[in-house]
């Protein structure tokens, strides 16, 4: 049997709208350095990073798949979770939306 080393997934930029602190649009870029820290204090939307990642990839959060509607903040009609993350060499990007009537999108493409 041959070993071959797991391919690493690794987030380049995280874009973010309506998404649950996240009023206005927000771009967080992961590929200007190697090493990143996210500090705040509580409730500042740290956590909610890491849950746009996961929903934008998988369409759950930390709370699992439940009712869509309440990742929405509460002054915006609709979200939108964008994802770049590289696989090896390749670099793909995925997007993810949903609006107040549950209707969603997903769109995912291998940029390059």
């Amino acid at each position: 049997m041959r070993f071959t080393r797991p391919r690493r997934v690794i987030p380049h930029r995280i874009k973010m709208s309506g998404f649950l602190s996240y009023k206005g649009e927000q771009e967080v870029r992961f590929d200007t350095a190697p090493l990143w820290m996210l500090a705040g204090p509580n409730g500042s939307g740290k956590s909610t990073v890491f849950d746009a990642i996961t929903f934008a990839l998988f369409g759950e959060t930390r709370a699992g798949a439940t009712n869509y509607r309440e990742l929405i903040n509460h002054a915006c009609d609709n979200l939108v979770a964008e994802v770049d993350f590289r696989i090896g060499e390749d670099t793909y990007r995925v997007k993810r939306t949903i609006n107040r009537r549950n209707k969603s999108t997903f769109q995912a493409w291998h940029l390059s």
